[in-house]
């Protein structure tokens, strides 16, 4: 019997069915375009629009085209990659050559994205020829319409030109002709929030790579407001205020402002710094608060969030990034720090300002912006800064008296851009509280019929106002029925009262405990700088392990992974501590996949899980389950508290598991958490969420305290009554309920939490 043989053939359409599929918007197909210039090792790529706003009219008269400088691709790269479709390049070749990037471009979906937005491409591109010095130049142009459903993809033949050159510049250039939609301005802007992240990643420093100077994203797009300029500038401009600095031939400095509801301010410092002439720099404050941005359409909570952790204050010495300033968790300004200690009064010089602003001075820096809250850049040129010494490690300068004058200049810098700050939120608080009053008095005047309004400022004078008010009423009532109905204004009152004075009592024991916070901030900035040292003494160690005898390299080793396994630990903890310090400020309530935030927590706690050998907290909950729309701050309050109840249950009962559950219950997330530890007696079940109730059964603290460290207890929190109280309002608030139930064993405690 002849063998027979079938292949494949593929029509024309499989490449408009994977764009629709792959490729579903315009700034999409646009965003991976740039992704691919991203991993193309580009440092530049300049993105034009041309009528992009008729795209799809009759004339077809809209383009866009892009430039980028990156390597390029040989005429038989572009046979081999980009004709050829879903090859597995990027899946073989994770990392670009030069600068070590984690490529970004997804699924070899640039050519789709091609087709979704124009009917034409030309495509153009420059590249080094491997072990020689010329170049290759191609060119390529694709018309769409050839490709119509019912022909074959690889029957139809594209025209191309190719040539060698003796010199010139690798790049890719590709122009979009005839677009296929018109651009609006949302669509504009959603493009330019995609590739913020990309634009802002500069100076980054890779093992074994080339240091990567980041990629530029110019625009130029008249037909669009922001549609001109660098990307990464406008993000700085979209923040709260951005300070640019200037330090001239004589050592003064000149200060300019740009802030919302600020406008623009100039000032000259009064101090001279002669050692740091022709020093430049910029700072954006980008707090995380919408409703302090100065552009929303460039700038999400969401983006700001993702950026603000990854970069800070930069320092760039003649074009070059000097490390470690300005990468996650370095303090070298010394702001976290002093944030940390209180610090309030801004430097003497600022008095008059501050007076003129009706600002309190010896108040001001409480205000100061952290460091996750400023992205900047310095440059300095060693032309005229020659003093400034790097060190032998190439990490950082050598901390001497110019450094030190640098890092003054920036913070005197920051106390001026502080005090306009400081302004701009009293502003804004007397904006707000003069809009609730006049609501608050329409509503009055409705219930007194224009009479006029005394301020209440007590709440003993507001509840005296709604007994006037209850008794007007009352006397309407007949004889028998205002007995009773005095009654129950009585005991109404009386139950406000009481509650305000146990309120008053537990916000003494919140101010008490919350006056700690700022000995954590000392402790958070103390060990993110130990963190950073510990990851360079490791490294360092690493470096010249080669250069000792071999007989000494296996300790040396051990030591640098015993130095890194220490980094993580402390690390697992600040950014547990982070996470909480950023929920706080987070005022949005959302859906919260419940997971994700158990783990988080169960992570913070392996230190002491491990050291007192404890298993690992299990936790069995659908990676997709998610609570109702609720605060970040809040999820987090209740699982920390009862995890840590679990904790401290079993380091006192022997116990060595904790088990957190959680499911949907009659369209409810419900979490569960179980532990084998000392147990809890039924009578004290509802005792237990009272305020100020601490251990009913009296056993809990004394046998924790025979078996533990005092700091380790601290770090569990010692008790105040208030954990279970809190976790059980956040609960009622939302209508669900807090109880402990009975469990079977080895379980001995389980505390089951109702969530929106």
């Amino acid at each position: 019997m002849a063998e027979n043989k079938l292949e494949f053939s593929v029509d024309s359409q499989l490449l408009g069915e994977l764009g629709e599929r792959l490729v579903t918007r315009n700034y999409i197909a646009l965003s991976e375009l740039v992704k691919n210039a991203y991993d193309a090792d580009s440092t530049t790529i300049m993105i034009r629009f041309i009528n992009a706003k008729k795209g799809g009219t009759k004339n077809n008269e809209g383009e866009i085209h892009l430039t980028d400088d990156g390597h390029g691709m040989t005429f038989q790269q572009v046979k081999d990659y980009w004709m050829r479709i879903a090859t597995p390049f990027k899946v073989r070749e994770p990392i670009s050559p030069a600068y070590g990037r984690r490529k970004t471009g997804n699924k070899g979906i640039g050519r789709f994205a091609c087709q979704r937005l124009a009917k034409t491409l030309i495509f153009e591109t420059t590249a080094k020829i491997p072990g020689t010095k010329e170049l290759e130049w191609t060119k390529v142009e694709f018309k769409w319409e050839k490709f119509k459903p019912g022909t074959t993809l690889t029957d139809i033949p594209c025209e191309y030109e190719t040539k060698i050159l003796s010199s010139g510049t690798p790049g890719l250039v590709l122009i979009l002709k005839g677009l296929n939609e018109p651009w609006s301005e949302a669509e504009f802007n959603l493009l330019r929030r995609q590739l913020l992240t990309i634009s802002v990643v500069k100076g980054v420093r890779r093992k074994g790579f080339v240091e990567d100077p980041g990629l530029d994203i110019k625009f130029e797009a008249p037909e669009f407001p922001k549609g001109e300029g660098v990307l990464v500038d406008q993000f700085m401009d979209a923040g709260w205020g951005k300070l640019e600095g200037q330090i001239k031939e004589d050592g003064s400095v000149s200060l300019k402002l740009d802030a919302k509801k600020i406008g623009n301010q100039n000032f000259v410092l009064p101090d001279k710094f002669e050692i740091l002439k022709r020093i430049n720099f910029e700072i954006a404050w980008v707090p995380i608060k919408k409703e302090y941005f100065r552009d929303t359409k460039t700038l999400t909570t969401g983006i700001a969030k993702k950026i603000m952790d990854q970069f800070g204050v930069r320092v760039y010495l003649d074009g070059f990034r000097i490390y470690p300033y300005g990468s996650p968790g370095d303090d070298w300004l010394g702001i976290d720090k002093d944030i940390a200690r209180r610090i309030g009064p801004a430097n003497k010089i600022f008095d008059a300002l501050a007076d003129k602003l009706h600002i309190d001075r010896s108040r001001v820096l409480l205000s100061h912006p952290q460091n996750r809250h400023l992205i900047g850049r310095i440059f300095i040129s060693s032309d005229v800064n020659n003093t400034f010494s790097v060190k032998l490690d190439r990490e950082g300068f050598v901390e001497n008296d110019t450094y030190q004058a640098l890092i003054r200049c920036i913070r005197l810098s920051l106390e001026w851009f502080t005090i306009y700050y400081n302004k701009f939120v009293l502003s804004t608080q007397e904006a707000a509280v003069k809009e609730s009053e006049r609501e608050l008095e329409k509503e009055l005047k409705g219930i007194r019929g224009g009479e006029a309004i005394t301020k209440a400022s007590t709440l003993e004078k507001a509840v005296d106002i709604l007994q006037e008010e209850a008794k007007k009423a009352q006397d309407t009532l007949p004889d028998v029925q205002k007995k009773s109905y005095e009654k129950r204004i009585q005991v109404a009152t009386e139950y406000i009262k009481r509650s305000f004075s146990l309120a008053e009592t537990q916000l003494g024991i919140l101010r008490a405990t919350a006056s700690t916070g700022a000995l954590m901030f000392v402790f958070s900035h103390e060990i993110k700088t130990l963190i950073a040292k510990l990851d360079t003494h490791a490294h360092t160690i690493e470096r010249i392990i080669k250069t000792v005898p071999v007989a000494q390299r296996a300790e040396l080793l051990a030591f640098s992974k015993s130095l890194l396994e220490t980094r993580d630990r402390f690390d697992q903890q600040i950014k547990l501590f982070g996470i909480m310090a950023e929920k706080t400020h987070d005022t949005e309530r959302k859906k919260i996949l419940l997971k994700k935030i158990c783990v988080e927590v169960a992570k913070g706690f392996d230190y002491l899980t491990e050291h007192y050998s404890l298993n690992p907290i299990k936790i069995e909950i659908a990676d997709s389950l998610r609570t109702g729309e609720m605060l970040d701050a809040e999820l987090f309050s209740i699982i920390i508290n009862t995890v840590s109840n679990s904790i401290k249950a079993n380091l006192a009962g022997n116990g060595h598991n904790i088990l957190i559950k959680g499911n949907k219950e009659s369209g409810k997330t419900v979490l569960y958490v179980f532990d084998d530890g000392i147990g809890l007696s039924k009578a004290s079940r509802e005792l237990v969420f009272e305020p100020l109730v601490i251990d009913p059964d009296k056993i809990l603290y004394k046998k924790l305290e025979n078996r533990i460290q005092d700091k380790d207890l601290s770090s569990l929190g010692r008790g105040t009554g208030l954990g279970l109280g809190i976790v059980k309002g956040i609960a009622e608030n939302y209508g669900g309920i807090v109880e402990f139930i009975d469990v079977k064993p080895p379980w001995k405690t389980c505390i089951r939490v109702e969530l929106p």
